[in-house]
């Protein structure tokens, strides 16, 4: 029996993926609009890894073909999604903390469904192709850049995007823990992202080739 090894998964790219995809891609900008209140509003982690999101989820929808080459950057929006998920769940949710959304079904599509629905879809759909060996530490250089951009300007503007990072509470110290801590779970996750992909985008399908056919 002759069996193809140069054929991929393919699954995702249906009539049913893209659709559900658009539709978060919309409801997600939706949520962005109504949200929007002032500049300050392009300083939350949040706001951005969402923004990113839609983006993915458009691309995905009007070209599903780009999930065979889109890994990198698609990695890297789930990262940030899921960490987004994860930091407001277990820092922000229970000290009920201002994260700028007052609606509660903003707050549920950015913060849950958003995060969820991404991780899920890399989780049943990883991309196609092998990501490159240092995929984790590019994925790494957004928020390292959001970090210094957010402490840079929170001390000019005298505002802070989130509790955890505003020295003026706690000093930098706790703001230097808080900071590892965060980044010990942004390896932690992205390592297991890219570790799935791997293991799991590149499996082959096994179909007859032509010759068994015949």
């Amino acid at each position: 029996m002759t069996i193809s090894s140069s054929v991929r998964p393919v699954l995702g790219r249906g009539t049913v993926s893209r659709v559900l995809r658009g539709l978060l891609a919309i409801l997600i900008v939706a949520a962005l609009a109504v949200a929007y209140v002032s500049i300050n509003f392009f300083f939350y982690f949040t706001v951005l890894s969402n923004i990113m999101a839609a983006l993915l989820l458009a691309g995905q929808t009007v070209k599903p073909g780009w999930m065979s080459s889109n890994g990198t950057f698609r990695g890297a929006v789930t990262l940030y999604m899921s960490i987004t998920g994860m930091v407001y769940a277990v820092l922000l949710r229970p000290i009920e903390a201002d994260v700028g959304l007052s609606d509660p079904w903003i707050n549920y599509v950015l913060h849950t469904l958003g995060p969820a629905t991404l991780l899920i879809d890399w989780l049943l759909f990883p991309p196609e192709r092998r990501l490159a060996r240092n995929a984790l530490w590019t994925w790494l250089v957004f928020p390292a850049v959001y970090l210094a951009v957010t402490l840079i300007r929170g001390s000019i503007a005298d505002w802070y995007p989130y509790p955890f990072l505003d020295p003026r509470q706690a000093g930098y110290g706790s703001v230097a823990a808080y900071s590892a801590a965060v980044l010990v779970v942004f390896v932690a996750v992205g390592a297991f992202l890219k570790w799935w992909a791997d293991q799991r985008g590149s499996a082959h399908l096994v179909v007859p080739s032509h010759s068994e056919a015949r």
